[in-house]
């Protein structure tokens, strides 16, 4: 008994000092919310020079972003394991209680406010924010080029059972779930419970990002053709085509690649997740890969919809931040050809959860179209494939080309309607 008693009076001192700290932040953000001083109290680490400018901007701009009751509590602003300044979540209270979730994720020079009203993630900082006491549990992550990537951290909140004596009691779990897709969703502004976007108003709600100097200074795109030449010519490049492009490694049972990277170490073996699919890596410093497609009944030997979705999300957008899109390609070596993906457009396009759903159902059905009729063969591959591209995914500037296995050579291949066969175009040698 008596060790309950000591027990208990210790936890309540803690309890009284968490509790006077609390009060004191809370009175203190209150009173000026935009500007105070920011002192973490994430049971992470962030980036904090993120949150930092993010703050500033959100002071200077503070009556334009502002939506509903609340003010964000930046000392509880979370990164969700991103130290690239691209994304945070920060809960937005009023009176204590949390009443949205504001996302700010930077695309380029500027970033983007978006307040939600997701009950689980609302719960989850409230528990975050509490006075009681709580724990972070390990930090789950999921990254394939099969699936877009998302972090989910998870805290638990230790609930006494009895309030006379605290040692009894339970742990409570709460979670938040952030996929890079929010950065890529149309809706910039408020999104209410039910889903229902109200917008941000103006054709680009983004603000200028400290110290980005405004829009990107994209230079003129670089012909596709010219971009393909000098990068199919590299010897780092041909050295890994000629690693993966062998008979015995599409007879394998796990896909292999390489991620090409900025910096001074240009290629990076790949991982494989648990059903034997390449993972791309994380990091903003990747802006291609190129990867296999084995030899396996049904499988399609050419880019899958998540191939495309990996390169435009990922390798296109790590390329745009380095100021140079056509830098972006994805490869897939097959035994039956060699294909990549190239962008020269504007880089203003989206790609939501909801199209990828899209283009997987589509690419499913006509696909399976082809083993039911027998018509599985490559040059019919490649028809349904260009079309894909051109009908369904629907970007422009982005185009697949084929790369000869002897010379490395490449052509374009376009669709060119469905009673015709595919379109190649060489491009100049």
């Amino acid at each position: 008994m008596m060790r309950k008693l000591i027990s208990w009076l210790s936890f309540m001192m803690a309890f009284c000092l968490v509790l006077l700290s609390c009060v004191h932040d809370e009175i203190y953000t209150a009173s000026d919310p935009a500007s105070k001083e920011y002192h973490s109290k994430s049971l992470w680490k962030e980036d904090e020079k993120y949150i930092k400018n993010v703050m500033k901007v959100y002071s200077e701009h503070h009556e334009e972003i502002k939506k509903g009751a609340g003010e964000p509590m930046w000392d509880y602003a979370m990164t969700m394991d991103r130290f690239d300044e691209s994304f945070l979540m920060v809960p937005v209270a009023e009176q204590g209680k949390v009443v949205a979730v504001l996302n700010v994720p930077r695309k380029g020079q500027k970033v983007y406010f978006t307040y939600t009203q997701v009950q689980n993630d609302m719960e989850f900082f409230q528990n975050l924010i509490s006075f009681r006491t709580k724990r972070a549990e390990v930090t789950l992550m999921d990254n394939t080029t099969g699936k877009l990537v998302c972090t989910t951290k998870t805290v638990s909140v230790w609930i006494p059972d009895n309030e006379s004596d605290s040692s009894d009691g339970h742990w409570e779990s709460h979670h938040v779930t952030e996929c890079k897709s929010q950065q890529l969703e149309s809706c910039v502004g408020e999104v209410l419970p039910d889903g229902t976007c109200l917008g941000g108003g103006g054709n680009d709600p983004g603000y200028p990002y400290p110290g980005g100097g405004g829009e990107d200074p994209q230079p003129e795109p670089e012909d596709p053709c010219d971009k393909l030449k000098s990068q199919t010519q590299n010897q780092a490049f041909k050295n890994k085509v000629a690693a993966l492009d062998k008979d015995e490694v599409f007879k394998e049972d796990k896909e292999r690649g390489y991620a090409a990277a900025y910096g001074t170490v240009p290629y990076e073996s790949l991982a494989n997740s648990s059903n034997g699919n390449v993972m791309f890596p994380e990091g903003n410093k990747y802006f291609g890969y190129m990867h296999t497609h084995l030899n396996m009944e049904g499988v399609v030997k050419i880019f899958s919809p998540y191939d495309v979705a990996t390169f435009l999300t990922s390798c296109v957008a790590n390329a745009k931040l380095k100021g140079n899109m056509t830098d972006a390609y994805a490869m897939v070596i097959t035994s039956e050809g060699n294909y990549i993906l190239k962008y020269s457009g504007d880089g203003n396009f989206a790609v939501t959860v909801g199209q990828l759903k899209n283009w997987k159902s589509w690419y499913e059905i006509e696909y399976n179209k082809l083993l039911d009729e027998k018509l599985f063969t490559q040059p019919n591959i490649e028809k349904l494939f260009t079309q894909f591209l051109q009908e369904v995914v629907n970007i422009n500037g982005l185009e697949v080309y084929q790369a000869d296995k002897a010379t490395g050579s490449t052509s374009k291949l376009q669709y060119n309607g469905a009673d015709n066969p595919v379109q190649s175009i060489p491009c100049p040698q």
